[in-house]
């Protein structure tokens, strides 16, 4: 009868101090205000919670019970439409004939031709093949893209050969960005 008491009161011991420990673990959150989007370069942005981690969330601890910071972390997937490519190589040069596809209209240089394609270089006709090794940021990791396009210059005098300027564009394609949120650890 004594092992049997001194075994439930082992378990109900153990027991009580399981469900403490999870009850007090359930009733710690952390309350994360909305994200918004911060950049998609890494040394443009400032984690103020511990450890200061801009790749992943930071969730709170038992010792961080009231404290608020900026929580920063990594996301992948695609950023805010201006941030999603990034300029490589911008080549605007005169020629005697139209060789590429006539641009949109109102486009003069790379970041109007971006913005005439409304950000998206996915499907369009002004893309072209080109050697990505020639660039160190088009590895493994990243998506590039160029694209071309004929502007057509009105010739001065009946003698000048009509002429265009070719606008040529490398794109990285930014695949991850950060975003950040204020935090507060609450009990």
């Amino acid at each position: 009868m004594k092992k049997i008491v001194l075994f439930l009161s082992c378990f109900l011991s153990g027991c009580a101090g399981i469900f403490t420990i999870d009850n007090f673990s359930s009733n710690l959150q952390t309350v994360r205000e909305k994200p918004y989007y911060l950049s998609t370069e890494p040394e443009k942005v400032e984690d103020t919670c511990p450890g200061h981690d801009i790749i992943k969330q930071y969730n709170c601890s038992a010792e961080n019970i009231g404290r608020s910071c900026f929580d920063v972390y990594m996301v992948q997937g695609r950023p805010v439409n201006e941030a999603s490519y990034t300029l490589l190589q911008e080549n605007i040069t005169s020629q005697e004939t139209a060789s590429q596809a006539a641009c949109p209209a109102d486009v003069t240089d790379c970041n109007s031709f971006l913005k005439a394609l409304n950000y998206n270089l996915e499907f369009s006709w002004y893309l072209v093949n080109f050697p990505t090794s020639s660039f160190e940021q088009c590895g493994e990791t990243y998506d590039c893209k160029r694209i071309d396009c004929s502007q057509p210059l009105v010739a001065n005098s009946a003698d000048e050969k009509p002429t265009s300027l070719l606008i040529s564009c490398v794109y990285k394609k930014n695949q991850i960005f950060f975003v950040g949120s204020e935090i507060t650890c609450q009990k």
